[in-house]
This record gives structure tokens, sequence and C-alpha cells, in this order.
């Protein structure tokens, strides 16, 4: 199903929000907002679901029937967030943030799986999701109607395997990662592709659903997985080697730094820390105040952080199978998570962790992300 392009045009005001619309959302802000940390959790033994961490200290946590992935606040809807299945699970929920109540259940099209991320346009109205279109084994990305989740139509993500997306600063246009491997369900997580996988960076405009960029990185075995956009539109991505279909045993690098205008330029040093990473980066977010990028490697045990500006390394955090990863309201800290409940909070200039502020959350699996949101 395409969208056809009058009916979006007729709906969708991805250019700016309305007098109208800004109005409401102001008038929905809490008087005192509370700061929650929002992650999916669980494990196939214990069984799947997601938990919020409110003001540090409170914990509220509920069940899905799936394992999710990652996440996308509302715009019009203050405390709700949307929860993605991972790969290549078919549904997703709107949550509570305040109650923890599953508000609505949708799912994919017919012939369709999420790939475990989404996006809302720059007025809400709309949501855009990375998904997989098994019949001709593309990628696409599908969207709905924000309020009843009703699907309206698809766009090309012009590759295989987008995962992770975001609008951009402008509100025009959005970026993927187009992971470039092939899998389908039956086949589990094997990817089917190896020999001729073709990972980038893709810039679509939101309006009309064309391309209008795309980034290669110079290894073709290093899939594009996660990405983050700060402020002024530079963009830090996320790589995930398959070092089974190499050749080679050079470490590769796993992150990049893309800014408007200007070529892609990969993180490449130190050489120990990329070593280290096992081929593996999971989740990356910026913390625009302090102009820095924060990369985690489950596979390795660390964060590590390079400058945006000038790719400098910056630091690392060590902390077994880390891979949340988020910036705090008031970006003066980078919030990191991982699977035997702990988070930790490190200082979104210096680095170093505030031990005082140091949890352990007994039966709680955090898994692959983590956002940051005000209730």
């Amino acid at each position: 199903m395409t969208l056809r392009r009058r009916d979006f045009l007729n709906g969708l005001m991805v250019f700016g929000l309305s007098p109208a619309i800004m109005a409401k959302q102001f008038s929905e802000r809490p008087k005192n907002p509370h700061e929650v940390w929002f992650s999916a959790q669980g494990t196939r033994s214990q069984g799947y679901g997601f938990a919020a961490l409110t003001d540090e200290t409170h914990l509220m946590k509920g069940h899905s029937s799936f394992r999710g992935h990652g996440s996308a606040l509302h715009p019009l809807k203050p405390g709700s967030v949307i929860l993605f299945a991972r790969r290549p699970g078919r549904e997703a929920l709107e949550i509570n943030l305040k109650t923890g109540a599953v508000e609505k259940r949708f799912e994919a099209a017919e012939n369709r799986h999420f790939y475990g991320h989404g996006c809302f346009s720059e007025d809400g109205k709309w949501l855009f999701t990375t998904e997989a279109d098994l019949t001709g084994n593309i990628g696409k990305i599908g969207i709905r109607d924000a309020l009843t989740y009703q699907q309206i139509g698809e766009y090309e993500s012009y590759g295989i395997g987008p995962h992770e997306m975001k609008l951009m600063p402008d509100g025009k246009s959005f970026v993927i990662a187009n992971g470039g491997m092939l899998t389908r369900p039956e086949s589990g997580r094997k990817v089917l592709n190896l020999d001729t996988m073709n990972s980038h960076l893709t810039y679509v405009d939101a309006l009309t659903g064309q391309k209008v960029d795309e980034f290669h990185v110079p290894e073709a075995k290093a899939s594009i997985r996660h990405l983050d956009v700060a402020k002024d539109g530079t963009v830090a991505i996320a790589m995930q080697v398959q070092r089974k279909a190499m050749s080679s045993s050079d470490i590769v690098p796993l992150g990049a730094i893309q800014k408007p205008g200007h070529s892609l330029r990969l993180l490449k040093e130190p050489a120990g820390i990329l070593s280290s990473m096992n081929d593996y980066m999971g989740s990356v977010a910026i913390n625009n105040r302090s102009r820095i990028a924060g990369f985690t490697s489950p596979r390795g045990d660390v964060v590590a952080f390079w400058h945006l500006d000038d790719e400098r390394f910056a630091g690392y955090y060590r902390l077994n199978d880390v891979c949340g990863l988020t910036v705090s309201e008031d970006e003066s800290h980078f919030i990191v998570s991982n699977s035997f409940g702990s988070v930790r909070q490190l200082d979104g200039e210096t680095l170093r962790e505030n031990k005082a502020k140091r949890q352990k959350f007994a039966g709680v699996a955090w898994d692959n992300h983590m956002i940051s949101a005000s209730i």
C-alpha cells in the first residue's frame, strides 16, 4: 500500500506546528514535571515487558506480549510512549508513563514486520516506522495516523533492513539507518545476503518520500544500526560488523559522525577501545550541551564517548552487558543501563560516574535502548 500524495498533503504538517497544536501542547505540560527513564525489559524465561524509573527512585513495570526494542515519545500525548517490537515482531504499544497502562496496541500490516524503531512527524499527527516488506525483501517506512495508529501508506526506505530512524531538526526530513542485512522470520537472525549486503545512511523527504541523500561507510560488512541527531543536524551512527563475512581481521571503526553538508567521518581511535567492542555497538545518544556522543557495546562491556565537533575520543566507562543509553532532561548526565538491572549516571561533561546515584533493581533486565522524558 503506497500513500497517495494528495491524501498526505491534505493532512500532513511536517513544516511546523499550528498555533492550535502549540497551545494544546503548552496547556498539557505538567506544572511539576517528573523525569522518567523508560526502556523495554525482561528475559525469555521471565517474560518480556517494560519499565520506567521515575525521579530516580520509583520503578514502574508492565507486561507486553513481545520483546520490545526502541521507543518514541508521543508529541501530542504528554506522558505517552510507543514501544516497538524487536525484529521480526509485528506489535507495538502505546503506554501511559504515569500509570503504566497499555492504552493501545497495533500491528504491522500483512507481509510486514517492525524493525524496532520509529519517529513522529513534527506536528505529532503521523507516526513513521521502519519495517520489512516480506514479499519484496526490501525496506519500507510505514505511515500511520498517530491517534488511531491506522496505516495510511508507506514510503521506500531505499535499502534493506532499515533500523533506527529519526526526524531531522528542520522537521522536513528524516534520517534512516539502512542496515543492509536481509533476514526473514522463518530463518531467525540468520543474515541471508552477507555477500551482497549494502548498508547506508539515508535521508528522505518526510513530505514526498523521495530520497534526499545517501552516505556509505568504507567497510561493506559494517551494518549501520542505530543513530542519534544533534540539534544542529549532526548525526552520530553506531554500527555492527559481520565479521564472518570478512576476509580481513583488521579492526573496523564502529562509530561515525555525519555533519550537514559534509561527508561521513569514522571514529577511528583509540584502537584498544574499538577492539574491545567485539565488532558491536548497541546504542548511541548525543548530549547537545557538551557536544559529546556516547556509544554502548554490550559485547565489550563498555560505553565510549567522542566529541562531535572534532571526533576526538572523550573517554569510556566499563559496565557488564551495558546497552541502554540516554541523556537526562537537563543534559547534565548520560544515563546507562544493563541487563542486570543496573542504572548509572555519568557527568555529561567529565564522564565521571556519580556513584551516590548508583542503582540496581532486582528482577529487571533492561533491554537495548532507554529514553528520557518529563511527565
